[in-house]
């Protein structure tokens, strides 16, 4: 399996946050700051457009040796070869989407220590913790689950966790003062005059 054990700063394709930029460029400049992970998260697009973008953007990350996560759909990872897949608590199960994974990464949205450790039971890879503040990302976002539930998780999880919601340079002290070296990055880095350097200076404060 390819190992997420290194993984610190986890980043996103930019839906629409690219504006009139090109969502590839935008992906290689985060890739060249320093971003562990891309994520192919296009909530917005056809599936047909997600396969097109995906293929090049799985072009890119094999290129850079960065691991190519897609969100939410199990046939779209396997059909672009990712090196994993992003499930949601409203998501298959993963142990229905296992069997067809195999020993690809899977990742688990939770949202509290319960959703936390049953993800654990079930064989994730990773989870993703949050939302630890207010997002505007997300159109429906789940309850903001703070920083005390980032300390929870990692007294008892034994696998890597992930930070996401609301993160960016202003507070992201606070989540590795949590206990927290890992995080995911959306518009903080998407919107910044610098995608690179941003993705430079997160990637810092992980280290």
């Amino acid at each position: 399996m390819t190992s997420f054990d290194h993984v610190r700063l986890y980043c996103f394709s930019p839906g629409r946050l690219a504006g009139p930029k090109d969502p590839v460029a935008l992906v290689e400049e985060q890739i060249r700051g320093g971003a562990d992970v891309i994520q192919l998260r296009e909530k917005e697009m056809s599936k047909r457009d997600r396969l097109a973008l995906g293929f090049e953007l799985r072009r890119l990350t094999r290129n850079y040796g960065v691991l190519f996560i897609v969100n939410d759909d199990v046939d779209l990872a396997l059909i672009l070869e990712a090196d994993g897949v992003h499930l949601g608590q409203e998501d298959i199960p993963i142990d229905h989407a296992r069997p067809l994974m195999k020993d690809r990464i899977i990742g688990v949205s939770t949202h509290s220590l319960e959703q936390a450790m049953t993800a654990v039971r079930q064989g994730a890879d990773y989870i993703g913790v949050g939302p630890v503040f207010p997002t505007k990302t997300k159109e429906n976002p789940d309850p903001i689950v703070g920083l005390s539930l980032l300390e929870r998780v990692g007294a008892d999880c034994p696998i890597p966790f992930v930070a996401i919601g609301g993160i960016g340079r202003d507070n992201l002290e606070l989540v590795v003062k949590a206990g927290c070296r890992r995080a995911a990055v959306i518009s903080d880095i998407l919107l910044a005059p610098d995608v690179a350097e941003r993705c430079r200076e997160l990637k810092r404060m992980l280290a």
